[in-house]
């Protein structure tokens, strides 16, 4: 027996509205309860979140075989940008560049393992920590059984990014560092011999001899050094908003399912 016309029309009915009620209402809850201001507004008028980072530090970020830009600190922004109701857009910028592209206002943010300093704090603001990350050495498998910890670098030559903390703490273990520009360069001289060890990021360490197979990390890591997300300091509704979402984000367990997924 066929139903009725209007009880056919009433399921759907009911149907649409259970659709809306699920998937957009409490999108629209949770942007309602982030707090306002003229950046954010102007982020949301605009349709995008503007990420500014350093492509070239596995896994944190750097470009895939497609020449995508992807990993641990991408996700993140991902995850921001949508919980914003708008798209991420990232941007490819050499480090030393980073910081005036965000108070030059060319960036909305920068997320690029980018560790909290109280220098830096003077000039910019930032989230709270979203990343424990601390110093390892990375050298070559010919030269782990001489090179076992930082106790083993001095007058050694040690490699590593300039104006980062992994240069601050190499130029403490040795005098003889050379800086780099970025890691690529840094890898390469230590594969060639012309440099002993390199001082980096732990998770950029993995991603680094995850990749080389001639290469590995010796020791634990020797510091304990934390992510933030930075931003302009008068953003303060837009750093406001970010802290929620990365509480949030922890809370749910979704910061560790992101890690998990890029460090095995």
């Amino acid at each position: 027996m066929k139903k009725p016309l209007w009880i056919i029309l009433l399921v759907l009915v009911l149907a649409g509205i259970a659709f809306i009620c699920y998937y957009f209402i409490p999108n629209l809850k949770k942007q309602s309860l982030l707090p306002t201001g003229p950046e954010l507004a102007e982020i949301q008028k605009r349709g995008k979140l503007i990420i500014g980072t350093e492509a070239f530090y596995p896994p944190m970020e750097y470009f895939d075989e497609n020449g995508n830009i992807v990993g641990i600190d991408i996700e993140i922004g991902k995850r921001i940008a949508q919980t914003l109701g708008v798209e991420a857009e990232f941007r490819h910028i050499p480090w030393q560049e980073l910081f005036d592209k965000l108070l030059n206002k060319e960036v909305d943010i920068l997320i690029s393992a980018i560790t909290i300093l109280p220098e830096r704090e003077e000039i910019m603001a930032f989230s709270k920590p979203y990343f424990n990350a601390g110093q390892v050495i990375v050298t070559t498998k010919d030269k782990a059984n001489i090179i076992k910890g930082v106790e083993d670098l001095d007058n050694k030559k040690i490699g590593a990014q300039a104006q980062t903390t992994s240069e601050e703490e190499a130029l403490k273990i040795s005098t003889n560092v050379i800086s780099y520009a970025d890691y690529k360069e840094a890898k390469k001289d230590l594969l060639e011999g012309k440099i002993d060890a390199i001082i980096i990021d732990y998770p950029a360490a993995i991603g680094m001899t995850s990749q080389t197979k001639e290469l590995t990390i010796v020791g634990k890591p020797f510091t304990q050094e934390f992510y933030g997300i930075a931003l302009r300091k008068e953003d303060q509704a837009l750093l406001e908003a970010i802290n929620q979402i990365l509480s949030e984000m922890q809370r749910k367990g979704e910061l560790d399912e992101i890690i998990s997924q890029w460090i095995k």
